[in-house]
Formats: C-alpha cells, structure tokens, sequence
C-alpha cells in the first residue's frame, strides 16, 4: 500500500497514477467510515456500503493530475475529505426532504432516526475538516477555502428551504441558490486540486470557474432528471422536488406561464396522482427542455474556460469529464 500520509508532492514514490488514485480515494474513505467512533460505527458502516460515483473527488484528482498522469500523493486525503464533506450534505438534505432513499438503499434517518442523522451529518464534517487541516499544514492548500465553502453550502440550503413553495421565485433567484448549494463544491474540487497539482493561482482561479459551471450544470440537469427518470434508475426518490414543494427550474418556467399550478404548489401536500399529472405536463409541454438548455449553457461556458487551460493532456481528461457529464441520464 502507498503511503498516504504525506503531502510533499515531487519525489517519483509520491506521486500516483491516476487510475490507481481513483481506487486509493475510496479505500480511505471506506477505512475512515469503518474505524469511526463505536457511537457512529452503525451508521457510518451503513454509508460506507452505499455505492457513490465519487464524482467531486475525481475532478479533484483530474485537476491535480500532471500531464503524465500522475497525482500528488497529498491529492488523495483532499478529494477523500471532499466526498466526506459532501456525504455530509446529503445525510442533512435527505433530512431536510425526508427522502427515504439515498443511492439505492435507505437513507440514514430513516434508518436510524432524525437526531442521529443530524450529528451524524455533523461529524462527517468534522472528519473532513480534519483531513484537510492535515494538508494545510504542510501545503499551500488554503484551509479557509474549505470552511468558507461549507458555510455558502448551509447558506445556498437555508436559502433553498426559504423559498419552499415559493411560486414568485425568479430564475436569477434560483440560479444563486444552487450557486451555493452544489456548483461552490465543484469549484472547490478543481481549485484545491490545481493547487495541490502545483498550478500557478490563476490556473486555479481559471479551474475554479471550469468547476463552477460543472456544478451549476450538474445541479440543473439533476432537477429535470427528477422530472424525467424513475426511482428505480435514479436510487433515489424522484418527482421529490415537486412533492416537498421545491421549486426548481421547470417549475418556475412553468409558474410563469400556467396561474393556475400557482394554487396547486402552493399547498402543503399534492396528491400521487397531482404530482404525477405535473411531472407529465412539465416534461410534454418543454418546460423541462428549456431547463436543459440553461444547462447546456453552463457546459457551453466549461467548454470555452477549458480551452484556456494549459497543457494538453489535462485539456483532453477533463474534455473527456464534460463528456461524460452531457450524456448522464442518471
């Protein structure tokens, strides 16, 4: 097993191919999930046998990758504490929604109830925050960077439970809300592994704004999945959005044109067949299209910043990443 531990990027053993820091990224997470604290054992060993894509914590390791394919040893603590963080958002969200599924599997407060959801969403921040206080200490990796960036994530949730139900949200409104909430990790994936690569700070500054704009399409493209796929292909409750009275980008379109849904998302509870019905009508009627190519335009966007970032095998491996992302359909 390669040492982990360090953080000092340059000698040839501490540096990893990428493929083989994918692999190393999830075992770290998986021994950080089975040696927690026995108070939390149960439910960390329960998220530890969900099967997450570890998107965020790729692109981390993409953007820190060199242009023969090798990472930083240090990188992989950061992308691992990256998909801790975000681990940590979801077990709060899926409270916040009272979502009973998570990656195909019951979610963590459904299981074993609200108030050990909350503190377990609680530490798996601290263990985050721990991970990167450790690389901070040896890497110009900016500690704050992390901490002010689960601070716009609560803002960017808060935000998104004020506004529940709220028929007169506008697009500019809702695009700052998911600003916070999801496009802020992305950005800090790429700047964290930009910096963790040894990429000069306006390299990071120019893959921060690529990661933005990943994010902010990943999020408008994950609202009109809710609209389009199943609960089955998704592994997670779907039409949620509509039926916990958040209102997303095709609803908003739709709010503009259709006064009288204003009444029906206004009410506290829609029925099966109420949401089903407006699932349908937003889809048929392209309300659902115009959100994806809001979307697209963000992609448009990380297109046009990627081809201003240097080297080009890094150019061809996050091309590849937009690619891949374009064609997700769950």
């Amino acid at each position: 097993m390669i040492d982990i531990k360090s953080c000092q990027s340059g000698p040839a053993q501490d540096r990893i191919d990428l493929g083989q820091a994918r692999l190393l990224v999830k075992e770290r997470i998986q021994s950080i999930l089975h040696r927690s604290d026995r108070a939390v054992r149960d439910v960390m060993e329960h998220l530890a046998g969900s099967d997450g894509k570890a998107f965020r914590a790729y692109l981390l390791l993409a953007a820190a990758t060199d242009e023969d394919g090798f990472v930083p040893s240090c990188a992989i603590d950061a992308a691992a504490a990256l998909e801790l963080l975000h681990l940590a958002t979801l077990v709060h969200d899926d409270i916040l929604d009272d979502a009973p599924l998570r990656r195909g599997k019951a979610s963590v407060h459904s299981l074993f109830g609200k108030k050990t959801a909350v503190l377990s969403g609680d530490y798996l921040f601290s263990l985050a925050l721990t991970l990167i206080a450790g690389i901070a200490e040896t890497h110009a990796l900016r500690y704050s960077e992390f901490s002010r960036s689960i601070a716009q994530i609560c803002m960017g949730e808060l935000s998104q439970h004020r506004h529940n139900r709220d028929v007169d949200l506008s697009v500019f409104s809702y695009l700052r809300i998911i600003s916070g909430k999801t496009a802020v990790l992305f950005a800090l994936a790429m700047s964290a592994g930009a910096i963790l690569g040894g990429y000069s700070e306006s390299q990071a500054h120019r893959m921060s704004r690529f990661g933005f704009c990943v994010g902010m399409h990943f999020q408008l493209a994950d609202d009109c999945l809710d609209y389009e796929v199943s609960t089955q292909t998704m592994k997670k409750q779907t039409a949620k959005d509509l039926a916990e009275g958040v209102v997303t980008l095709p609803l908003i379109f739709a709010l503009a044109e259709q006064p009288a849904l204003r009444e029906l998302v206004r009410r506290v509870e829609l029925t099966p067949t109420e949401i089903a019905t407006i699932s349908k009508d937003l889809v048929t009627a392209g309300y659902v299209g115009r959100a994806r190519q809001v979307a697209k335009r963000y992609l448009d966007k990380a297109s046009s910043i990627l081809s201003q970032v240097e080297g080009q095998a890094r150019r061809q491996r996050l091309g590849e990443i937009l690619t891949s992302i374009a064609e997700r359909r769950y």
